[in-house]
């Protein structure tokens, strides 16, 4: 029994290696952009925020370096971990939607990242269901199992990375990325979503099906925006950043095949009083309302359900600039327009 176990374990390392897996283990890859001196942005977001705007625009537009780091379906839990480091940043820039803020929706690495004692607390304080606490609690104890498998929970990126394996192997990997739709990253530090004008919209009806099947079980094909962790650190998180200085918040769109899927009526409702709520915690941050833009969930803006390609990304960032650029011009007169109406003036 032994020896089957360190037999299974050595393959299953040996397989991990090849497919190229390699945690966070506690810190997430570390990106930038922009001036490395002076004060500095925090980007708090997943994937979804850094595949949605053009982040040298950003920094050249807000005159700021911005940085951040990046985990697989990071949330609000992950990001406070992220702001704790940074507790010096004037500026949070604090990327949301249906797919982040989702309960449901569980990062890979959060138990590495996230205190055990932080999540228990969370749990208790925000009522979550026993079926969610069991999951959550679950993913502290297949950290420990990880030890020996580290591919334990992870079927559908190894599915993923054998596919590639094979198509390098066959000369078809060129293929394979174009059918697939894969976004060129930048080696780290550097902050930047890559070049993608791949779309779902050129998505065959199988690799649709496979999609959404792996996000519904992935999600319980349910949307819970309250009574959960998430909901808790994402309040904690606006608390901090208005304390700290400027706060903008990014509603984030998501593919109208998503939302078709899985947003009905009551999760599109619970999803803006969660917005409405955060708007109460601070009154004084900039909402940036990306999934408003007009036709911005086309699928031709999307090179897969969730994050937004090259021509989506040039439509949200030039809106977000025009609503930040706008407020900020606000703000900087607001002292003035005191000014003139106190008494003798």
């Amino acid at each position: 029994m032994f020896l089957s176990i360190v037999l299974a374990s050595a393959a299953n390392h040996f397989l991990a290696c090849w497919l190229g897996f390699s945690g966070t283990k506690g810190v997430g890859i570390y990106r930038r952009v922009g001036p490395e001196t002076g004060p500095q942005v925090l980007c708090a977001g997943s994937s979804l925020l850094v595949s949605a705007l053009s982040w040298s625009r950003v920094s050249e537009t807000l005159g700021q370096g911005v940085e951040t780091w990046g985990v697989g379906g990071s949330s609000p839990e992950i990001w406070e971990e992220w702001q704790a480091r940074r507790p010096l940043s004037k500026t949070t820039i604090i990327g949301v939607s249906v797919y982040d803020l989702n309960e449901m929706h569980l990062a890979d690495d959060r138990a590495t990242i996230v205190p055990l004692s932080r999540t228990v607390n969370d749990l208790w304080l925000s009522g979550a269901s026993p079926a969610l606490s069991h999951r959550i609690l679950a993913q502290y104890v297949l950290t420990y199992v990880r030890l020996l498998f580290p591919t334990a929970g992870t079927g559908d990126n190894v599915l993923s990375g054998l596919r590639s394996k094979a198509a390098d192997l066959l000369g078809l990997q060129a293929r394979l990325t174009e059918y697939e739709g894969v976004v060129y990253e930048p080696r780290p530090p550097l902050l930047d979503a890559g070049e993608s004008t791949a779309t779902v919209s050129e998505w065959s009806s199988a690799r649709v099906l496979r999609r959404m099947a792996a996000l519904r079980v992935e999600n319980r094909g349910h949307h819970e925006f309250f009574k959960g962790p998430k909901h808790t650190a994402f309040h904690r998180l606006l608390s901090q950043a208005r304390r700290q200085g400027r706060v903008i918040v990014v509603v984030m769109p998501v593919s109208r095949a998503y939302t078709e899927e899985f947003i009905d009526e009551s999760a599109t409702a619970a999803f803006e009083r969660a917005i409405h709520e955060a708007m109460v915690i601070a009154p004084e941050a900039t909402f940036v309302r990306l999934d408003r833009v007009p036709g911005i969930s086309d699928p031709g803006y999307f090179f897969d359900l969730v994050h937004m390609n090259s021509l989506g990304r040039g439509v949200a960032t030039t809106a977000f600039l025009q609503e930040v650029t706008q407020r900020g011009s606000q703000r900087r007169l607001e002292p003035l327009v005191h000014t003139s109406m106190t008494p003798g003036n």
